[in-house]
């Protein structure tokens, strides 16, 4: 992996464990949960790598996993030596015979071809673009941090030894890493195929951006979460969604006869991931055209609403909800409310069938600090700048979660989450949630550490099951490092009021303050909204109160509020105490203690 300035194929570390979990076979997948049957449509004999035609059929979203069914070493080329400005891949003009990389190609998605092929989905098959609208580009403040790069932690299942950050970044294929720390970038590495303006395929995580439209859609009062998918898309009514409601599709607890599994010839991911390519057909070929209507053909397999099981349809479904309430296709929609309103320095791109439909459960491609720049707008809690870019109630929505019991089910090897909004919940004790895609791809938000991490990789192996034990511990040592060597402590989470002047709160009553980046001060005095201003210096702090909304609530609460106001409006200092507290001080003396 390279910092800037550095040319492709520039040494870099390639320490990490054994990578001894083998490669899956199920697509796209989060961490692979067991098998289950069922098919879609007529069984097809197909046999991966065996025909240029099928490779070209596949989508890169739901061929994530066919073309690694065949035979695979049991220690793939390291991170250095299977980079492709060292392999060579498409040098030249032209490139040689042997290192040639082409759509029709049986493993071009193959590593490792695929570190190539994951920046340059648009020379492989159609695609439609996502405009990043006129305005320049929002500046990313800066203020990197060395240090990061050796903060060490523990990979999970242990054996393996302390890892440091960087040796886990090259352990996971990473082609390029960004950390945001209260928003400004204290780290930032490219490698592999991309440059730092570089686009790369996002593969799953293109599902949790499907998600952040439907949830905006649902808390702007567009799409009911309630209603039957067939009522508002009639073509699905003969189909395993049709008597499913939204919210199912995006928990992914709906049923289906459908497998994901490719060491069954007949398993309907082969017919469904046909359908979504945009190249011509055979004429003995009678399968679906398009994921429209390939959605039309997946059957019910069981009761709506028992369980959780990650399965890409869901995601075509939640992005066909998106099109039908809206009148445009998921990239129309992406670009006019959010992408161009972000101040992204790069379009992007979704791959596209063969009659134009997005890929929503796979196909978007981006830089990756626009990447990041998404990623901080969520953690806003859907703002950018003085811009309200999706509801709050959507982002809070997101990080509330699903129903872990259901999740569980699954079996997936990540107890006590959950899935909601076709995003990742982990209920840690940081709140933190992520978009996830195959090969390592990922957007991680901790609130706590007020700190988001865009990572765009290409590992040998498709499951996250295999850079999870590497990757969830080093998010969560990161976080924990930037929140010890905070050198701005008040911003990021709210911190919750526990005691007013020593005579402490009411029991389940909300007394909070969020201080955020541009000076401005928010929170709930416990019946209303505070809005104002602050400035921090070392240890003193002035606070201006603008006002507060007017709503009245029990006389008890009112009177917190009033002892609430009237202490912000004597505070002059603070202190963080060996507890993690929150002090605001009034002439030296606490006035309100409050925690994260």
């Amino acid at each position: 992996m390279r910092a800037k300035g550095e040319q492709p194929g520039a040494p870099g570390r390639a320490r990490g464990p054994a990578l001894a979990t083998p490669p899956h076979d199920r697509a796209d997948c989060g961490t692979c949960p067991p098998r289950q049957g069922g098919s879609l449509g007529k069984k097809r004999d197909m046999t991966p790598l065996t025909a240029p035609a099928l490779a070209v059929a596949l989508t890169f979203g739901g061929a994530a996993m066919a073309q690694q069914t065949g035979p695979q070493p049991a220690e793939p080329l390291s991170a250095r030596a299977s980079d492709p400005g060292v392999l060579g891949w498409m040098q030249g003009q032209p490139p040689a015979p042997d290192k040639t990389i082409r759509p029709g190609d049986p493993d071009f998605f193959a590593f490792p071809k695929l570190r190539w092929t994951v920046c340059h989905f648009s020379r492989m098959m159609p695609v439609v673009a996502v405009d990043r609208g006129p305005d320049a580009a929002a500046p990313l403040p800066e203020a990197l941090d060395p240090a990061i790069g050796a903060v060490a932690f523990t990979p999970l299942g242990g054996g393996g030894g302390r890892m440091t950050w960087d040796e886990a970044s090259d352990a996971n294929y990473s082609d390029g890493v960004i950390v945001l720390h209260h928003g400004r970038v204290v780290y930032e590495r490219h490698g592999g195929c991309l440059e730092p303006d570089g686009l790369h395929g996002a593969m799953s995580v293109t599902k949790s951006l499907t998600g952040l439209m439907a949830e905006a859609l649902i808390a702007e009062g567009r799409l009911d979460e309630a209603a039957p998918v067939a009522g508002i898309i009639p073509e699905l009514a003969g189909s395993a969604f049709g008597d499913a409601t939204v919210r199912q599709v995006l928990e992914m607890t709906t049923a289906l006869d459908y497998s994901e599994d490719y060491a069954d010839p007949g398993a309907g991911v082969w017919t469904y991931s046909a359908a979504g390519s945009a190249f011509p057909k055979g004429p003995d070929d009678t399968g679906p055209r398009g994921y429209y209507e390939a959605l039309q053909g997946i059957g019910k397999g069981g009761t709506h609403g028992e369980a959780f099981g990650y399965k890409t349809p869901n995601a075509d479904v939640a992005g066909w909800l998106v099109a039908r309430v809206t009148g445009r296709s998921v990239a129309d929609h992406l670009a006019q409310t959010i992408w161009s309103r972000l101040g992204q320095r790069r379009e992007g791109y979704y791959t596209v069938d063969a009659l134009g439909t997005p890929f929503a459960g796979g196909g978007f491609n981006a830089s990756l600090r626009d990447m990041a720049r998404l990623g901080q707008m969520i953690l806003d809690g859907g703002r950018a700048g003085d811009r309200q870019i999706i509801p709050e109630a959507a982002i809070a929505r997101l990080r509330q979660g699903g129903d872990r019991a259901r999740f569980a089910k699954a079996g997936h090897d990540l107890p006590g989450w959950s899935y909601q909004g076709l995003w990742w919940i982990t209920h840690d004790d940081h709140g933190s949630f992520t978009a996830r895609g195959v090969h390592g791809q990922t957007i991680w938000i901790d609130p706590r550490a007020d700190m988001v991490i865009a990572r765009f990789a290409s590992h040998p192996v498709a499951a996250n099951a295999a850079s999870d034990p590497t990757s969830l511990p080093a998010f969560r040592a990161v976080a924990d490092y930037l929140i010890a060597h905070d050198d701005q402590p008040l911003l990021g989470a709210e911190w919750v009021a526990e005691d007013i002047g020593g005579q402490g709160v009411i029991d389940n009553s909300h007394a909070s303050l969020q201080f955020l980046r541009d000076g401005r001060l928010a929170g709930n005095g416990t019946c209303n909204r505070i809005l104002g201003r602050y400035q921090a210096e070392g240890g003193r702090l002035a606070l201006t109160p603008a006002g507060t909304t007017m709503m009245a609530c029990p006389e008890a609460l009112m009177a917190q509020e009033r002892r609430f106001l009237d202490a912000l409006g004597r505070v002059d200092g603070y202190r963080i105490d060996g507890t993690g507290a929150l002090v605001l001080t009034a002439a030296g003396n606490p006035a309100i203690t409050a925690r994260r």
